[in-house]
């Protein structure tokens, strides 16, 4: 995969869409910063993070072999491929906490922000955002936050563990190319953060509910066992897990 680096931007993936404009029948690319001033999470949230401690970049995949009823299998297949790829790191009691933060040791040490481009009815191209807590020692204010540094007590070389992540997103899409994608929510809810333990929840309204995560539904809603057994779902917008 063909690897741009930038010294500074904005946001890795603000540039990976300008570069999907400029060249839209590209190969994969990778666009790797070493400082983002301006990353995004989910539900708008910024990403902080020091330049030069940590990992930011985006992966642009033009065409994926994705329907756009199943952007969460492509959303859960990136979290596992990064997994994977903490794994060969040496990386222990890893987890992926709904809908796509990485967390190891019960703490985050990573997200990521798929944004897709449709044009006419499919998934044109696919941005994936990663960001990983790598080096940094020190999250003011952040005290769930943690990175590969802290859960090790190892200094790790940036480019790779840029690369071991980028292999295993190969590996993966390319099952995706095949039609292999069988196991892929299966294999997510197995590693699903605090599947099938009582927690919880604030809400829309900043109420707050309990209840048990059984699961995730085939389009990425999260199955919540509550009062009486009952099995509740809820996306991105409506609930937000704490921890």
């Amino acid at each position: 995969m063909r690897i741009i680096k930038v010294s500074a931007t904005e946001s890795t993936n603000i540039l990976a869409r300008e570069w999907y404009q400029l060249n839209r029948n590209t190969a994969p690319v990778c666009i790797h910063a070493y400082e983002q001033t301006s990353g995004r999470g989910q539900r708008g949230a910024s990403w902080i993070s020091n330049a030069g401690e940590n990992l930011t970049f985006s992966v642009l995949l033009p065409k994926p072999k994705v329907k756009i009823q199943d952007q969460f299998i492509l959303s859960a297949g990136i979290g596992l491929a990064i997994l994977l790829a903490l794994k060969e790191l040496k990386i222990n009691n890893l987890k992926l906490k709904w809908p796509n933060d990485i967390m190891a040791e019960n703490l985050k040490i990573g997200g990521i922000l798929i944004e897709n481009i449709l044009n006419n009815g499919s998934i044109g191209a696919a941005i994936i955002g990663i960001g990983i807590n790598v080096n940094q020692t020190a999250f003011s204010g952040l005290p769930k936050a943690s990175s590969l540094n802290l859960v090790t007590g190892r200094t790790f070389e940036l480019e790779k563990v840029r690369d071991v992540i980028l292999q295993n997103i190969e590996g993966i899409m390319l099952n995706f190319k095949e039609g292999n994608t069988g196991g892929i929510l299966a294999d997510y809810e197995k590693k699903l953060f605090r599947k099938n333990k009582i927690s919880t929840f604030q809400m829309q309204d900043n109420s707050f509910l309990t209840g048990i995560i059984k699961g995730i539904t085939s389009t990425g809603l999260l199955k919540i066992e509550v009062e009486d057994s009952i099995i509740r779902t809820f996306d991105l917008k409506e609930l937000k897990l704490l921890f």
